[in-house]
């Protein structure tokens, strides 16, 4: 919180009502009270000097009376005015007042809260110097035991100089016969390289060759075939030519036969001819006889022309019924159609859709196996990792107990020394300090020696242990490229799968849009058929009235066509004849027709037979062209095949001196290992002598690098601390002037609001003698 800011606030505030109030109580003493005279001792709550007039003369004037209450009126008036502005003033000051209370307690408050945090601080310097310090005297314990150190380093430093000299040398021999022997390696290893780019190319020629050669086999099958078809062409063209030849030989015998039949027929035409000129004769008497009922059977046939008109309208409105409905049967067979399709696309999509979602399984099994194979690759090779630590380890811990047993085996053989200095017979005393000493070291050897035996066999076992965890981790390795490949195979599927999915998508809702065409055609076709039915029962209804008219019509020409009966009998006597004429005519036009028509669909097998002909020459001039082409690729494929044999050829000759290049790689590499192992023996003796010393300096050079960490650390402790107990001391003196300062304006505050309720107290005090005033009518209480 800014306390001088709310300080300055509260100041200004003082300031203001203190030359406000004297104001107010100045302009209240000028205004004027009510005019007041001494009165009688107890007379209260009338102006004095009306009371006086009645104690002096006994009555009252009305017009003073008048002049009195009015006066009175007014200075009530007056002083309402003036007691409301100095409510107003008291209300001020008491919310003011209260606001200086609020703000002094939270300064308060705030003062106590800096006391914790001086005393706080107070606390915080002196553990910072306590600790401060503390620091400086280990600062000065590490100086004294790195100066002691460093002596014993430059000491250890001396005696190790001249042996790593004499080691840095024997290693550079090793070195160089290293470097010679890695040289060497390494043409072994490119010549190698080379045999095995050989042998791949071989094997690469090899393949060649036989592609090639299988390439060859399988054009030679291919003309092979084609020969055989070529022959079943030829057989098959020569039989459709006899089938043309057997074809003609039939045509032409029917057509004979049919010129035979018309003959026949053409006779029997004639004498059915003369039979209906007879009859035409008849029915020439007949007509008269019949002009009688003629008129009466034209009304029946007028009748009859109307009911035929009738039936004819009738059929044509059925006949448009009928359309509508097979047009509308039409539809509802093609939208069964159309929902048979969309039942089929929907299978298909669905096929689609599981084969996408086979497809996606797949490929994240195939992402959860290489995340597991990752995994126990990761493992296996920690394993490995592991093992070659503790293969180190116990390489490590062999070199210092090949080391004792050196220096074991060097004391012995000191001691027997010692011994064989003495007659066999003597107990003298070095000899048997001697024989004890050979004994302890003995045993002390057989200890050495038995660790050394378990270590190697350690390693040995690690070793194995190492080989068998590498192949695991290789087999791992092929697992998980294999299971890599297999995911990325199934990602190259996943595409053409959407793609067949999208399209089965698109088919199917094509089909629901043709089945949605189609049955929204189906109320306009139905509403087609109903017009249709309506139409034909209308018809109906008429029909039926014009065949009751014609059944009046029908008895009236019944009575005329008896006479005409009579004549028929004669007219039927001629027609009699008629039908066994007429059946003798049919017959022979029906042998013709039958005839015509064996003609026809022997003329059309013969057609039949000149199309396959044709066909069938067509296909053995394309067999041929087929044949030819295959034969003239045959020698391009031999070219190919003799090409690539000479090469697998010519490769194996340049594989028989690359071996011979190899083999004398090999035996230079041999010499010099065993060179190699004769540096390194001496190095590694010269490494059991450097080895201990190095150890030691190590040791010494880990102390003094500890002791220099652990110095630098306690000097920037030191610089830590010294600014820290700068800081809290700053702190301090902060909090310290902060509280002053506080102090005061709260002191400040306190006043100003003393002040206040000074003010206040007079304020409160006009105000209780301006309600006497009021409450007395205008006139001034005795007294107040």
């Amino acid at each position: 919180m800014n306390y001088s800011l709310t300080r300055t606030t509260r100041l200004r505030r003082a300031l203001a009502a203190a030359v406000l109030v004297p104001g107010i109580t100045g302009t209240l003493l000028t205004v004027g009270l009510p005019a007041q005279a001494d009165g009688p001792a107890g007379t209260q709550g009338v102006c004095n000097g009306v009371v006086n007039q009645l104690a002096h003369r006994g009555a009252i004037q009305e017009n003073l009376l008048k002049a009195a209450t009015k006066r009175n009126a007014d200075a009530i008036a007056v002083l309402q005015a003036k007691r409301a502005d100095l409510q107003k003033q008291a209300d001020a000051l008491n919310t003011e007042i209260a606001g200086l209370n609020a703000t002094i307690k939270q300064a308060d408050d705030d003062l106590a809260a800096l006391e914790q945090q001086i005393s706080t601080a107070e606390a915080s310097v002196k553990s910072l110097t306590q600790q401060q310090t503390a620091t400086q005297q280990e600062i000065e314990t590490a100086t004294s035991t790195l100066a002691t150190l460093r002596a014993q380093q430059a000491d250890l430093t001396s005696q190790l100089s001249p042996l790593q000299d004499e080691l840095a040398a024997a290693q550079a021999a090793s070195a160089d016969l290293k470097n010679q022997a890695t040289s060497t390696q390494a043409a072994l290893d490119a010549k190698n390289q080379e045999i095995a780019a050989a042998n791949a190319e071989q094997a690469t020629l090899q393949k060649a060759a036989a592609d090639a050669q299988s390439a060859l086999d399988a054009k030679q099958l291919q003309i092979n075939s084609a020969a055989g078809e070529l022959a079943n062409l030829q057989a098959a063209a020569q039989t459709a030519a006899d089938n043309v030849k057997a074809a003609q030989s039939a045509v032409d015998a029917a057509t004979a036969e049919l010129t035979r039949l018309q003959g026949i027929a053409t006779t029997a035409q004639s004498t059915l001819d003369a039979q209906f000129k007879a009859v035409a004769d008849a029915k020439a008497d007949l007509a008269a006889k019949q002009k009688t009922a003629g008129d009466a059977a034209a009304a029946v046939e007028a009748k009859k022309a109307q009911v035929a008109q009738a039936q004819t309208d009738l059929a044509g409105l059925q006949a448009t019924a009928q359309q509508a409905a097979a047009a509308l049967a039409a539809k509802k067979v093609q939208i069964a159609q159309a929902q048979t399709d969309l039942a089929s696309l929907q299978a298909t999509a669905k096929q689609a859709a599981d084969a996408v979602d086979a497809n996606t399984k797949a490929i994240a099994d195939a992402n959860a196996s290489i995340t597991t194979l990752q995994s126990q690759v990761a493992a296996a090779q920690q394993a490995v990792t592991a093992k070659q630590a503790e293969l180190t380890t116990a390489q490590n811990a062999l070199a210092p107990l090949q080391q004792q047993k050196t220096s074991l085996e060097a004391d012995i053989a000191a001691q027997q020394a010692i011994i064989d200095s003495y007659p066999t017979n003597s107990q003298g005393r070095k000899k048997l300090d001697a024989q004890a000493q050979l004994a302890k070291d003995q045993t002390q050897l057989n200890q050495v020696n038995d660790q050394i035996t378990t270590t190697n066999g350690q390693i040995a076992s690690l070793q194995g242990n190492l080989t068998a965890l590498q192949a695991n981790v290789n087999t791992l390795n092929a697992q998980l490229l294999t299971a890599q490949q297999n995911s990325s195979a199934l990602q190259q599927q996943a595409a053409p799968l959407q793609a067949a999915l999208a399209s089965a998508n698109d088919a199917v809702t094509t089909k629901q849009a043709d089945l949605t065409t189609l049955q929204g055609q189906l109320p306009a076709l139905q509403s087609a058929v109903d017009t249709a039915n309506t139409a034909v029962g209308a018809k109906q209804a008429e029909l039926q009235g014009l065949q009751s008219d014609l059944g009046t019509l029908q008895s009236a020409a019944a009575a005329a066509q008896a006479a005409v009966d009579a004549q028929a009998a004669v007219v039927k006597n001629l027609e009699d004849a008629l039908p066994g004429l007429t059946e003798n005519r049919d017959a022979a036009v029906r042998e013709v027709s039958a005839q015509r028509d064996k003609l026809t669909q022997l003329q059309s097998a013969l057609t039949a037979a000149n199309d396959a002909l044709t066909a069938a020459q067509q296909a053995v001039r394309d067999k041929q062209a087929e044949l030819k082409s295959l034969q003239d690729q045959l020698p391009a494929l031999q070219d190919a095949v003799d090409q690539a044999n000479a090469a697998v050829n010519t490769k194996q000759g340049e594989l028989v001196l690359l071996n011979a290049a190899s083999d004398v790689l090999v035996a230079k590499l041999t010499d010099l290992n065993a060179q190699i192992k004769v540096a390194e023996q001496k190095v590694l003796d010269l490494q059991n002598l450097v080895n201990p010393l190095l150890e030691q300096l190590d040791s010494l050079n880990q102390q003094v690098s500890d002791t220099e960490k652990q110095l630098a650390g306690l000097q920037q402790q030191s610089v830590s601390l010294d600014q820290q107990v700068s800081d809290a001391q700053a702190t301090l003196r902060n909090l310290q002037t902060q509280k002053k300062t506080n102090r005061d304006a709260v002191a400040a505050q306190k006043a100003v609001v003393a002040g206040l309720q000074d003010k206040l107290a007079s304020v409160q005090a006009q105000i209780t003698a301006i309600d006497g005033t009021i409450a007395n009518g205008g006139c001034l209480v005795p007294g107040k």
